[in-house]
């Protein structure tokens, strides 16, 4: 039971090492928190992730089970590797609107951010391609980005750090804020 704990701090871990490394951006930030592990990961949200998997793994797995049993294997084959298609698909397009959204944010709002230069002359030039512009700001504009990531932060190349939601403060949260995180200096 102990080992659930582990593996889902380890995981939270790893995901928020590959968004800052991929992405530049922290989904999340602990530091504020006691007994934090570099604002990755903290005790207690380590033991809400716990406690949450436990009732999930004893209450609603078996039920799933129950459903997945019930599903022919050729089936179950097929629609598995049509969703591992669609996720990959979903993280691909999730990487080129970061970076779209990245390059809209540097373009608008002058901001320096750090690991922009690798692609800012690429996506930069995409975007000023009429149908690409009308794509990207029907399906990636700053709202629907902003609530899709409402606690997205970048780093400027001198070390700042900025929310987003301070740089589009017309834009609305979709939910309520329960309290409002602490930068560390």
């Amino acid at each position: 039971m102990h080992g659930g704990f582990i593996i889902g701090s380890v995981i939270e871990y790893v995901v928020s090492v590959i968004g800052e490394v991929m992405f530049h951006i922290k989904w999340w930030d602990y530091s504020n928190m006691p007994f934090n592990i570099n604002g990755r990961i903290c005790v207690w949200f380590s033991i809400f992730w716990g406690l949450l998997a436990i009732y999930l793994m004893t209450h609603i797995n078996p039920k799933i089970d129950k459903l997945i049993d019930k599903i022919p294997k050729n089936i179950l084959k097929n629609t598995t590797i049509i969703l591992i298609i669609l996720i990959v698909i979903d993280f691909l397009i999730t990487c080129f609107a970061l970076k779209m959204f990245y390059v809209r944010l540097v373009n608008d709002y002058a901001l320096d951010i750090q690991g922009v230069d690798e692609y800012l002359e690429k996506y930069t030039a995409l975007y000023e391609n009429p149908q690409i512009k009308q794509f990207v700001d029907t399906h990636f504009s700053n709202e629907k980005m902003l609530k899709t990531f409402p606690n997205i932060k970048v780093t400027q190349k001198d070390g700042t750090v900025v929310w987003i939601c301070d740089i589009l403060t017309d834009i609305q949260p979709y939910y309520f804020r329960v309290f409002t995180p602490k930068l560390s200096k």
